[in-house]
């Protein structure tokens, strides 16, 4: 074991101590990694909050982990699921033997911002946009918006990759870029502040998002443990359809944010739920996924098989005794 996983392996068992529940000791422990916390997450900490994962004698422990450490705990089996699916499908495509499971989003909850000059998306031409990095899902999103609004993202404007949320909103107040896509709480509050609003990707075309992944062996032998955690993120997903006013409140006591940029943020997340298809998302829409985020930055000749890299065995059980139609 290397020493990497052992500090990760503490610091989750540390973890544990801080917010395991006193008064539940029977409850079987689930271990969660996220990239980071924010808003893309917000099923998960609804159904902590609303005891959907003690429905299914779940105890959560999570914790915010580097993605490439991540992705070695999984294939040791020292936790359950990642909210990584997209490292986790690129080292799946190089053979690992892993899968993404649920994807609570059918859409993408980027918004794209402009600086407060830019009234429109027209008005980008020529202009610099932000990312994250070269092929990054910020320029991805970005393009997509552009093309939406009939541009072209390889001739009508340039990319520059200015790091995260914070860089980046100090090189569009400088002039250095003109726009980026934020996640839905950083971009409620630059409306707020002035920028411009200029695409929200949840009213765009399907892009799985916010995605889990496994691995392989969970799958095969720890699969009735799996399969309670993706029935509580499921019920989730619906909570947060049908119980907007609570969804609100537990946003709050997780993510300090007033009330306006909470209620903002959270209707882009439940705007980007489908709710015919909860945690699913359909072949076509993964194969674009897996084309624009995997098989082109990664220069592969041809996609891999969906069945390489998704998994949705579970999800689709449960749609049947939930009684939810799905989509393929």
């Amino acid at each position: 074991m290397t020493t990497v996983l052992r500090r990760f392996i503490f610091a989750l068992s540390l973890a544990a101590l801080l917010v395991a529940p006193k008064d539940n000791v029977r409850a079987e422990q689930f271990r969660v990694a996220l990239s980071t916390k924010d808003f893309g997450y917000l099923p998960l900490f609804v159904g902590m909050r609303a005891g959907l994962f003690a429905q299914e004698n779940l105890e959560i422990q999570w914790i915010v982990v580097n993605s490439n450490v991540v992705v070695t705990a999984l294939m040791a089996g020292e936790i359950d699921v990642a909210g990584i699916a997209g490292s986790s499908m690129r080292a799946a495509a190089r053979g690992a033997p892993l899968k993404a499971n649920f994807f609570p989003y059918d859409k993408s909850l980027f918004v794209l911002m402009g600086a407060p000059n830019i009234k429109r998306v027209q008005d980008l031409k020529g202009k610099v946009i932000g990312t994250t990095g070269p092929g990054a899902t910020t320029e991805v999103a970005a393009s997509m918006v552009l093309q939406h609004h009939g541009m072209d993202p390889k001739k009508d404007v340039t990319f520059m990759t200015v790091g995260g949320a914070e860089t980046s909103i100090v090189a569009m107040r400088n002039g250095i870029i003109q726009a980026r896509a934020f996640n839905p709480d950083a971009a409620v509050l630059l409306k707020k502040q002035g920028f411009t609003e200029l695409g929200v990707l949840a009213d765009m075309g399907p892009w799985p998002w916010a995605g889990y992944s496994t691995s392989d062996a969970h799958l095969a032998n720890r699969r009735d443990k799996i399969k309670r955690w993706t029935r509580a993120m499921v019920k989730s997903l619906q909570f947060m359809l049908a119980r907007k006013e609570e969804t609100y409140k537990i946003a709050q006591a997780d993510f300090t944010h007033s009330r306006d940029v909470i209620e903002g943020a959270a209707n882009i997340c439940i705007r980007a739920i489908d709710a015919q298809n909860p945690g699913g998302a359909t072949d076509d829409a993964m194969r674009k996924n897996i084309d624009l985020t995997i098989t082109q930055p990664l220069k592969l000749p041809t996609s891999p098989a969906l069945a390489q890299l998704v998994d949705f065995s579970l999800l689709r059980e449960i749609h049947k005794e939930l009684g939810i139609p799905g989509r393929r």
